[in-house]
Formats: structure tokens, C-alpha cells, sequence
């Protein structure tokens, strides 16, 4: 009878164990740099700004104050609320006013801060099934880009669904309607991967998740994806780090080829599903910088983070994100 080489098995099984750990290391917990914020920070990061800026008259003083704030903390993408889009798909062009000023003094203060007119609207308010609301939501797209002098659209319609025709239709339609150098930006609710919605179906049910098909649906179409990485009901602020991190991992390596940006909250209203002593700035950019220093996420992808909003950035606020994102 030939005689097993005990040793050799054990060399094999050792090994098969090495390698799966390996991969289990790698792929479920990720391997991590070290590296600062500053060092990741590509210096193209956004906020959502107030419509008084375009609504109301603005002095040169009062813009130059504002451009010079954003070049301070670098950035140079600002979605201005330009008015929410009323019933019929219309907005009243009262909500920007002294959009033309506003945009020809704050160039003059810095010509490389972009300015994308921010549309808005609960889902229940608007029919995007109906054929003539598509129509005017991307005639108003046109106005804005091309008269008003924003240099894009962004889009914060919610909730968006996972197989949203009608969302997607009026991102279609605007963009064929828009100038190629003008950007179309949407804000969508934070990723749920198909693996895992098909892996609990039998266990749990979702009323609406943002997955795969939203996200690759919607980037056709859109040059930029903001994540709203808030408003999870989380109440830990490992917790919270620990789901922005996986956020930024997974869709850097989804979104091949767009403007990824990481929204994380400013404000402090105390809500249900909402606890500004977890989600806040710094938790939010500490789990920014340790997804992009995990070796699963692809940083060419990631564009910057998404400051919301303006309004409620206090000193205190500015200085921790200065302190973790630009020294």
C-alpha cells in the first residue's frame, strides 16, 4: 500500500487556509495606508449653498466674501438652490432673480468655482410619469444653463427608486438639452449592493433601495454622483465612520469614469434616524480617508466631499474639517 505523505497534506491544507484568510483579509476587511487627509484631498470638494444667494440681491462685497470663504477651504463646486420645481415641472423664476449677477461678480472673484443650479422636490409634490412635467423640468434645465449662466444641474428629487424610468427619462431629456460643457450632478440615497438585498429577500424586505441599477442607470447621464451618507439612525460615531467608509469604498469602485462626492452633514437638527453627535463633519471625513485608504476602493474615481449645507458651517466645523481634509 503506497504511504500518504502526512506532511505534504498539511503543507496544502496550511496553505488553502493562508490563501482563503488572504482573501478574506483583502476583499471583506481590506488592507489600509495610512495616509492623511490632506494627501487625498484633491481639492475639488462641494457644498449645497442657500437660494438667498441668487434670490435676493447680493453687493460685490457680500460675493467676494462668500467666494473667498469657499477658495479658503477648497472648493469649487457649489449647488445653489435655485427654487424647487413646482407641480407642472415649472420653477418660479422669482427663486433666482439675481442669478446673472451673483454669477458674473462671483467669477470675477475666482473663475474656477463652478456653480450648478440645485432643483429640488419631494416626490409626492411632482408626477415625473407625466410626459409635459419631464418636459418642463428640462426646458427649465435649458433656462438655467444656458440663460441664467449656471454651469450645470443638480438634481435632489426625492426618494429616487432603483428602477426609476421617469427619474431617469428627465435626466435623459436634460441632457439633450443642456451644452456638453454643462454638468448634471445627482444626489441619491446611500448604496444598498444587489448581493446583499438578494442575500436577505427571504428574510427582509426593502420599501425602496438605491442600488446597483439606480446608480449605473442615473451615470449615463449624470457627469457627477453625490451620496447623502446621512440620516442613517446610526448611534455611534464608529459606527458612522465605519458606514461612510464602506460607502466610499464601494461606489469608487462602481462609478468608473464620474465625479464620486461624499455628502456628509453639517446640520444639527435632532430627528428621528438622525443624531448630529454621530453623523457630523468629522465622523463623516474620518470615514471618507479611511475608505480611500482601503485598498478595495479606487480613488480615481473619487472626486471630493459634499458639504451639507453652507448654512449650518460654523467655525468650529470649518476648523475640524481644515484640520482632517486640508492640513
Amino acid at each position: 500500500m503506497k504511504k500518504i505523505n502526512f506532511t505534504w497534506w498539511r503543507v496544502s491544507i496550511l496553505l488553502t487556509l493562508i490563501g482563503v484568510l488572504f482573501v478574506f483579509v483583502v476583499f471583506f476587511m481590506g488592507i489600509s495606508a495610512n495616509r492623511s487627509g490632506h494627501i487625498l484631498n484633491k481639492k475639488h470638494n462641494a457644498v449645497w449653498a442657500g437660494h438667498e444667494l441668487v434670490k435676493d440681491y447680493k453687493s460685490k462685497k457680500d460675493v467676494q466674501d462668500f467666494v473667498n470663504n469657499l477658495s479658503k477651504h477648497q472648493i469649487d463646486t457649489v449647488f445653489v438652490h435655485a427654487g424647487p420645481i413646482e407641480k407642472n415641472g415649472s420653477i418660479n423664476p422669482r427663486t433666482y432673480s439675481y442669478a446673472i449677477s451673483f454669477l458674473e461678480y462671483a467669477r470675477q472673484f475666482n473663475k474656477d468655482i463652478k456653480y450648478q443650479a440645485w432643483l429640488g422636490q419631494v416626490r409626492g409634490k411632482i408626477d415625473l410619469s407625466d410626459e409635459k412635467v419631464r418636459h418642463n423640468i428640462a426646458r427649465e434645465c435649458m433656462i438655467l444653463g444656458q440663460f441664467a449662466g449656471f454651469d450645470g444641474i443638480h438634481f435632489d428629487i426625492e426618494p429616487v427608486y432603483n428602477d426609476d424610468e421617469n427619474f431617469i427619462k428627465v435626466l435623459k431629456e436634460c441632457r439633450g438639452l443642456l451644452p456638453k460643457d454643462k454638468k448634471i450632478s445627482v444626489s441619491l440615497a446611500a448604496y444598498i449592493p444587489d448581493s446583499f438585498v438578494k442575500f436577505v429577500e427571504n428574510i427582509a424586505k426593502f420599501d425602496n433601495v438605491n442600488s446597483d441599477k439606480i446608480y449605473t442607470d442615473a451615470s449615463k447621464y449624470a457627469d457627477q454622483i453625490v451620496v447623502m451618507t446621512y440620516d442613517k439612525g446610526m448611534d455611534s460615531a464608529w459606527m458612522y465612520a465605519r458606514f461612510v467608509k464602506e460607502q466610499t469604498i464601494m461606489l469608487s469602485d462602481l462609478l468608473e469614469g464620474k465625479e464620486l462626492f461624499m455628502g456628509i452633514p453639517a446640520y444639527e437638527d435632532v430627528k428621528e434616524g438622525f443624531d448630529p453627535k454621530f453623523e457630523n463633519i468629522e465622523n463623516g471625513l474620518k470615514g471618507v480617508i479611511e475608505g480611500l485608504n482601503d485598498i478595495r476602493s479606487s480613488e480615481e474615481n473619487f472626486a471630493g466631499v459634499a458639504i451639507y449645507p453652507y448654512w449650518e458651517m460654523t467655525d468650529e466645523k470649518w476648523r475640524i474639517y481644515d484640520k482632517l481634509w486640508l492640513k
